[in-house]
């Protein structure tokens, strides 16, 4: 009798322990070998068919540093959940070299919910990868506290999830924390008070969002700075691409810019034109600046006045196309095959493809034209 209860609590206790197992198992069951710890490395290899050498670089990287996955079957789960997304082996392998932790992840539970509000704003295939790569953290944010207040304020600031997904896919999505949702509110707001519409904040907004989670204060002075030093009106078009040029420069370091301008015999009058007309003249080097007035000014006598209404120059690389293009211009003129009225500035705005074509129509006059104006090009690459 004895033997027999012990019998019988053995038997109950090994039916409870396995039942307890069970119980909890996904229903693809598990083995022994699935509740063992896997190598990352190996991991990525067998199922994704990472080489050894990117799998090692993926496991290490400070993206993730996961050297163990916890549970093999749990990781399966994670690759199947994005393949029904419809999400390819290479852009897994993109979404994994980026953010390895996926792999930890719990599929239904972490995963599922947060892809499920990205499938219903419009990201899908490569726009979903954009944004998983730039934001390899995103599936540890929280979805009601950061990812869905973050993609409301979006929402309501640009008026469509088309809009939000071009700000997504042209910058890390940095709208996820309340102080960065309150720091994009304040300078909108702060534009706003700059007379700037709606539409041009949002245009703004599209072609530069990062630069709308500058700090307020820093916004403001270069607002001013742009209105006050520079004398360009903030009623104009080109005034918040001005603030934007001058956002990360310090006022000397445009005033080293300007100097430059002066001392190949600008006037301040002219220098601010041209600020105005071409803003992005100010992001160029001093070195950049100074090459170019030397080029323009110097070797081709243009004078500012000529450069002012011709100030797509300060655009173009002087190496890899106003320089060859300008000697393939001068053998042309020499040869007599142009009309010394065509300039240089309409040949150097030409798309590539174009002067090439362009230059074809000169291979009988002058074999190998072509060929030559690429070796130029090639040579300063």
């Amino acid at each position: 009798m004895k033997h027999t209860t012990i019998a019988m609590f053995r038997f109950s206790a090994f039916f409870r322990s396995h039942a307890v197992r069970y119980s909890s198992l996904s229903p693809i069951h598990e083995t022994s070998a699935d509740r063992k710890p896997l190598l990352m490395v190996d991991y990525l290899v067998d199922s994704l068919h990472f080489s050894k050498q990117d799998a090692v670089a993926v496991s290490v990287s400070s993206k993730g540093k996961v050297t163990n996955l916890r549970s093999p079957i749990n990781s399966d789960s994670v690759l199947n959940l994005l393949k029904s997304y419809g999400l390819d082996l290479s852009q897994i392998r993109q979404i994994i070299s980026s953010a390895p932790k996926i792999l930890t992840c719990k599929a239904s539970k972490t995963l599922e919910p947060k892809l499920k509000v990205f499938q219903e704003l419009g990201l899908s295939g490569s726009d979903l990868v954009s944004l998983i790569k730039k934001n390899p953290e995103i599936f540890g944010y929280g979805l009601h506290t950061r990812i869905m207040p973050g993609l409301d304020l979006l929402k309501k600031l640009l008026g469509s999830d088309e809009k939000v997904i071009e700000v997504i896919n042209k910058s890390r999505w940095l709208y996820v924390t309340t102080s960065s949702m309150k720091r994009l509110s304040t300078n909108i707001s702060l534009l706003r008070t700059f007379g700037l519409s709606n539409e041009r904040i949002m245009k703004f907004m599209l072609s530069n969002p990062e630069k709308l989670m500058a700090d307020p204060k820093l916004l403001q002075s270069r607002l001013s700075y742009v209105e006050e030093k520079l004398g360009i009106s903030r009623e104009l078009p080109c005034f918040i691409h001005a603030a934007s040029v001058v956002l990360w420069s310090s006022d000397s370091e445009v005033e080293k810019k300007m100097k430059i301008f002066k001392s190949f015999g600008w006037s301040d009058s002219e220098i601010s034109l041209l600020f105005r007309n071409q803003p992005y003249v100010l992001n160029k080097s001093e070195g950049n600046i100074r090459e170019k007035l030397d080029f323009f000014m110097k070797e081709l006598g243009y004078t500012p006045a000529y450069l002012l209404s011709c100030n797509t120059f300060f655009t173009l690389s002087l190496n890899k196309r106003v320089i060859p293009r300008n000697t393939m211009l001068k053998i042309l003129k020499e040869k007599k095959l142009v009309k010394d009225k065509l300039s240089l500035i309409t040949i150097a705005t030409y798309s590539e493809v174009r002067f090439l074509e362009f230059l074809k129509g000169f291979e009988n006059d002058i074999p190998g034209i072509c060929e030559t104006y690429m070796d130029n090009v090639e040579r300063v690459s």
